[in-house]
């Protein structure tokens, strides 16, 4: 099922209303204070996160394209391949509370993050000698043929990962053996060939994330984007969507003042992750019975690494509301700070109600994998932080276009 990106930007979160100002403070001062949050914000967590996303998604096919160059595999070469997988899975979870912008804009979220595997078309692919030949020829220029729900993160897990442990050597030095391979012969050097091209197109798409946000993207990157890949790289204005955002209120820009720029950051980005965690990654396998939910649904099922991608998640809308990746505290110019410092009477509870979510998922991860027990009442935990988290977002963002 392909996720699907609720953007539910209303009215009140677009206009530059002018009531409700605070007595006794500025509208500039306030526009000033909005603006250092978004200076902060957008090269502290957007630039940094793509840019170490690019960086990984670089070496995890690099590793992949060593290891379809040897003979056999060994233990070791798997081992760290999983091991930078989940560093580059890490880092694009920690970048889904700014979807807006270029990875909706150009399709690479569902093109990269799309779940379940169709493993039943993936075997029939794997086990056509044609199929495998123009991979290993063609790399990512191949990858059309396995179709879209076999690319991105979870094809390459699912090579590389099973039951929620690294592969073993043995396993893809063999023949595959999950029963949707049953009877193929499917040979570990045909799925490393996939990964590989799988990796290589991961790698494209991500470099075209960093180059559509950051102008200052490595030059090599940007060329291969344009020219090799002719893909974008800036918006119809010329912008990047960095600059985009960072020249709000100017001619070019489709932010017409600063509470409108931080109110889609808040809702579009941020709310919009929180209600997708909360309601679909969790709650539409939570909310059947255990008969009924199939695992491959669920998100990351091979690494078993599902509650870490709902972790990070929930820290992506951490860090753009404390302005730094990383960050524990908020900087002192970002958008935590100013609901703080322009008295906003939920900005205190909006902080604790992040805690609590971060620290729901920590709880329901102590406990297991989520693939092993959704239906759990940690997970249901997890679905009632995760929304009140959510619902105190779009408090502050229509609290903010008021000013």
């Amino acid at each position: 099922m392909k996720k699907i990106q609720i953007f539910l930007v209303a009215a009140a979160c677009i206009m530059a209303a002018a009531c409700a100002k605070d007595p006794g403070v500025s509208e500039s001062r306030q526009d000033k204070e909005l603006k250092a949050a978004v200076e902060q914000y957008v090269p502290g967590v957007i630039y940094k996160i793509y840019g170490n996303l690019a960086d990984a998604s670089e070496l995890l096919y690099n590793q992949l394209a060593e290891m379809k160059a040897s003979e056999t595999f060994s233990q070791a070469q798997i081992d760290q391949l999983c091991t930078t997988f989940l560093e580059a899975r890490k880092w694009w979870e920690q970048s889904e509370a700014f979807l807006y912008g270029a990875a909706t804009a150009y399709g690479i979220d569902p093109h990269i993050d799309s779940w379940p595997l169709d493993k039943d078309k993936l075997a029939k692919s794997l086990s056509n000698a044609e199929t495998i030949a123009d991979l290993d020829k063609e790399g990512a220029g191949a990858v059309d043929e396995v179709g879209a729900a076999s690319l991105g993160f979870h094809g390459i897990e699912f090579i590389i990962f099973r039951n929620g442990n690294n592969r073993t050597a043995a396993a893809l030095n063999g023949i595959e053996d999950d029963e949707a391979f049953a009877g193929r012969n499917v040979t570990g050097k045909s799925e490393i060939i996939f990964a590989t091209a799988v990796a290589e197109d991961l790698r494209n798409y991500c470099f075209e994330l960093q180059a559509a946000w950051d102008p200052d993207c490595p030059a090599s990157r940007v060329t291969m984007v344009e020219e090799e890949l002719e893909l974008n790289t800036t918006m119809d204005s010329g912008l990047t969507y960095g600059e985009n955002l960072l020249q709000t209120g100017n001619a070019g820009s489709t932010y017409r003042s600063w509470p409108e720029a931080v109110a889609s950051i808040l809702v579009a980005g941020c709310s919009n992750i929180c209600n997708e965690v909360a309601n679909t990654k969790i709650g539409t396998a939570h909310y059947v019975s255990s008969s009924e939910y199939d695992p491959d649904y669920i998100e990351s099922p091979y690494s078993k690494k599902s509650y870490q991608d709902f972790k990070d998640n929930i820290l992506s809308i951490q860090y753009s509301l404390y302005g730094a990746q990383g960050a524990d505290k908020a900087n002192a110019a970002s958008i935590a700070a100013f609901l703080a410092n322009n008295k906003w009477s939920k900005a205190s509870e909006m902080e604790s109600a992040l805690a609590a979510a971060v620290k729901s998922l920590d709880d329901a991860m102590a406990k297991g994998a989520f693939v092993d027990n959704p239906t759990s009442a940690e997970a249901e935990n997890c679905i009632t932080k995760i929304n009140a988290l959510d619902a105190l977002l779009n408090e502050a963002a229509d609290w903010i276009t008021k000013l």
